[in-house]
């Protein structure tokens, strides 16, 4: 069941095109470095979900099982996390080395994109980030 269009058949065409462009995006952009996957599964939902209920039920189960997600990629299993930690540090070892030995530019832009996957990976490990976050936040209140 659809919601009830209140946009001209033009505008659903292009938003239910554009939504689904960065659906297809998402299989090719998400194995490489950076967050260019999960961002483009939410806007290519969100977008579909202006015109289709279907995308919006996905955008709820996705919303709702990602902290589960997040679990299964990083369990509170001490060799797990030691693990990450490791390979988190040795991309970032490798995205400087391939930075500084880098003299095309592309070679440069994947270097600074290693290194910003490796820190999303170490802050993610271990619930860092959300450690940080409510430092951040109890600092905030001051």
């Amino acid at each position: 069941m659809n919601k009830q269009r209140k946009n001209p058949l033009w505008k659903v065409i292009l938003t239910d095109a554009a939504g689904l462009g960065c659906l297809i995006l998402v299989p090719i952009l998400g194995p490489l470095p950076g967050p260019g996957g999960i961002p483009l599964l939410l806007s290519g939902f969100g977008l579909l979900a202006i015109n289709h209920d279907w995308a919006d039920k996905y955008i709820h189960y996705i919303t709702v099982h990602s902290e589960s997600l997040e679990k299964l990629i990083f369990p509170n299993i001490r060799w797990v996390k030691i693990a990450w930690d490791l390979f988190a540090v040795l991309l970032l070892v490798g995205g400087v080395i391939i930075n500084i030995q880098s003299e095309w530019w592309i070679l440069s832009a994947f270097s600074y994109a290693v290194m910003a996957s490796s820190t999303t990976l170490f802050m993610l490990n271990r619930g860092r980030l959300k450690k940080f976050d409510k430092l951040l936040r109890r600092k905030g209140k001051k």
